[in-house]
């Protein structure tokens, strides 16, 4: 039987499209058993074969099926501004410099949205319920803002509603503010999958493509918001819940004070699950 969430539905035509391999697990994993399929774009890491060859194993052994799109990714994290990147209808302003990844091409970037779209839009025909990356990029990523915004490029074709993970980093709020009125009322908090997120991250941990940290705790819940049709204005006083991530010491920190200043903007409320 269908699962019905206020609003969200999970059933044979609802989709979870992410953009890398672990991604869907990280940050849907409460949707993840219930979506009718799953895609995931990138398969290829320049400059990591072992990368490269460790996701190709893993989706070969994946426990439900998954759809990949084989894509090479562009090596893109890092190369925005953050915490104020510029943002371009492909996605974020990108530019090589000392944070970037090796192998980073902001070419094969710029292009990558045109391809999302091109190999998404056959892929999403038929889907009544799209759940993809936030529009900032969950703890600011610039492969999944693109993917986003590929996804929603084709809904007013197709006609899927669309829905995002409500994961945020001190990195990615000032980012998710400038989005506020594109978020519908999200869902109610959903329990995570403990034990298929278990399965998953040893799969990827085996295979040498686990992305995150070793250590990382699923929340108990986690909740999804609608995108809006149309940006609406804010009204005064709304709280938004989000999951805030801890991003691992290496990554870039933020500047001091960011995190309390995002916290007042966003007015969260309740725990952070």
């Amino acid at each position: 039987m269908p699962k019905l969430l206020p609003k969200l539905l999970l059933d044979d035509r609802s989709v979870l499209v992410m953009a890398h391999p672990d991604d869907e697990v990280l940050w849907a994993s409460a949707a993840l058993a219930g979506v009718g399929r799953v895609i995931l774009a990138y398969e290829a890491l320049p400059g990591r074969p072992d990368i490269t060859a460790g996701r190709q194993a893993a989706l070969a052994r994946y426990p439900r099926p998954v759809e990949s799109l084989r894509l090479a990714e562009s090596a893109s994290y890092g190369a925005a501004a953050w915490p104020e990147p510029a943002e371009t209808p492909e996605g974020l302003a990108v530019a090589a410099g000392p944070g970037t990844m090796p192998g980073f091409d902001p070419a094969a970037y710029r292009a990558g949205f045109a391809t999302l779209v091109d190999r998404l839009g056959p892929a999403l025909a038929g889907a009544r319920t799209v759940i993809t990356h936030a529009p900032w990029g969950e703890y600011g990523h610039e492969d999944h803002v693109q993917l986003f915004r590929a996804v929603e490029a084709l809904r007013p074709a197709l006609g899927f509603a669309l829905w995002v993970p409500a994961h945020a980093s001190a990195r990615s709020l000032p980012l998710m503010q400038r989005h506020l009125g594109r978020l519908g009322d999200p869902t109610p908090p959903m329990p995570t999958d403990r034990d298929l997120a278990a399965t998953l991250c040893a799969l990827y941990r085996e295979t040498g493509c686990w992305t995150w940290v070793d250590d990382h705790a699923w929340p108990q819940t986690e909740i999804f918001y609608p995108i809006l049709p149309a940006p609406a204005a804010v009204a005064p006083g709304r709280s938004f819940p989000v999951t805030l991530v801890t991003l691992p010491a290496a990554r870039a920190r933020p500047p001091r004070g960011l995190v309390a200043r995002a916290r007042a903007r966003l007015r969260l409320w309740g725990p952070l699950s």
